[in-house]
């Protein structure tokens, strides 16, 4: 194997936990919480078998942050906002 085909593997292998926790928190905010424990625990166990360790739990929390961004468009924004509003009640 090629130096550049190990590098875009290791690359994909750091960016999976971070796309996992982006679809797990948009799992929980969508109302679907065992679709999201599901991501959320593949992404903890994708973050945990990226070397070097702490790369993966950064990846994780930067993909966790960037799932909570939704807040950019206000339409969807507020129809989210409805969604789990009617599924408190």
């Amino acid at each position: 194997m090629t130096e550049g085909a190990v590098l875009v593997l290791r690359l994909l292998l750091w960016l999976l936990p971070g796309l996992l926790m982006f679809l797990a928190v948009r799992g929980f905010l969508a109302g679907r919480p065992r679709l999201a424990l599901g991501f959320l625990v593949g992404g903890v166990l994708a973050a945990l078998l990226v070397k070097p360790f702490p790369v993966g739990f950064a990846f994780w929390l930067i993909g966790g942050l960037a799932g909570l961004g939704g807040g950019r468009n206000p339409r969807y924004a507020r129809e989210l906002r409805e969604r789990i509003e009617e599924q408190r009640r």
